[in-house]
């Protein structure tokens, strides 16, 4: 990135700071990126030796036909979903909100059916700590991350199509709000347009 590159992200950031809008040249914003960065590709780097020793030390057999291979899929499928998210982080890409949901809820799932499962046997004290100091935690990391997001998106969208007032709360927009707020500014300027002819 040469002089003017740098010059001009320097301007802009300073441009959408002054009007409340998030930057990703805001040091805040980078460090919070920086963390949910680390978060999730710990994630990934504890999740793919955990899927080993699953594999490697859960019976084969059980009153359920392929314990092991249910687990072992799960826990796949929990990995493919913070691989995701990793990615998808790292590229700055909005399917990074699909992929927090996805992984959150399978988190939650994870922790919910360790704990019911291994409730009253020797593994519940182990599964109850993991459930409280790794997957819900995570799991609400996740959530808070994709809301998050959703939201400077939000914000960031009223601003670019000139939406004149501030921007409603989260669980009171409707899908189809960015079409309503265009149609209702370009009204407005319409109507701006015929009475300055007047």
């Amino acid at each position: 990135m040469d002089r003017a590159d740098r010059r001009e992200d320097r301007a802009t950031h300073d441009e959408l700071q002054a009007l409340g809008l998030p930057s990703l040249n805001d040091p805040r914003i980078r460090h919070i990126r920086q963390l949910f960065l680390t978060v999730v590709t710990g994630g990934c780097a504890v999740m793919i030796p955990w899927i080993v020793y699953l594999a490697a030390v859960l019976p084969t057999h059980h009153p359920a036909q392929a314990w092991d291979t249910a687990w072992v899929g799960f826990d796949a499928l929990l990995i493919l979903g913070l691989l995701v998210t990793t990615w998808a982080a790292w590229r700055r890409r909005q399917i990074v909100v699909i992929s927090c949901i996805f992984t959150g809820t399978l988190l939650l799932c994870d922790a919910w059916f360790d704990v019911a499962l291994d409730w009253g046997t020797a593994d519940e004290t182990a599964s109850v700590l993991s459930a409280l100091l790794a997957e819900i935690p995570l799991a609400l990391f996740l959530f808070h991350a994709a809301w998050r997001i959703l939201h400077h998106t939000i914000r960031s969208a009223f601003f670019l199509v000139g939406h004149p007032g501030p921007v409603p709360a989260f669980h009171k927009i409707s899908l189809g709000v960015l079409n309503e707020v265009l149609e209702s500014v370009h009204a407005a300027r319409e109507q701006a347009g015929a009475d300055h002819v007047e």
